[in-house]
């Protein structure tokens, strides 16, 4: 029960990440990651970790990357979304 409810909040973290992705500036986005980034060090160096280096280094770039690949799928959606917009008042004014 105890993993089913922290990957739950995971997906709800990814989840929150690609739609913050999509509104306004991209810098907004970058914001999960640094957190999860600075979580992961001063959890490292406070030593409030019981895995091994490699453990915390691996969940360390996994998370990263899939925080970092949520931001971009989120920004690429905002980018179609306006050229579509884009699209649309083109045709209008033909």
């Amino acid at each position: 029960m105890e993993y089913a409810f922290q990957f739950a909040i995971a997906v709800g973290i990814l989840v929150a990440q690609y739609f913050i992705s999509r509104r306004g500036p991209a810098w907004v986005g970058a914001i999960l990651p640094i957190i999860y980034l600075g979580g992961l060090v001063y959890g490292l160096f406070t030593q409030h970790f019981n895995g091994s280096l490699k453990s915390i280094l691996v969940a360390g770039v996994g998370g990263t990357v899939l925080l970092i690949s949520a931001w971009i799928k989120g920004r690429e959606a905002l980018a179609k979304k306006r050229q579509r917009e884009l699209n649309k008042i083109k045709a209008m004014d033909l």
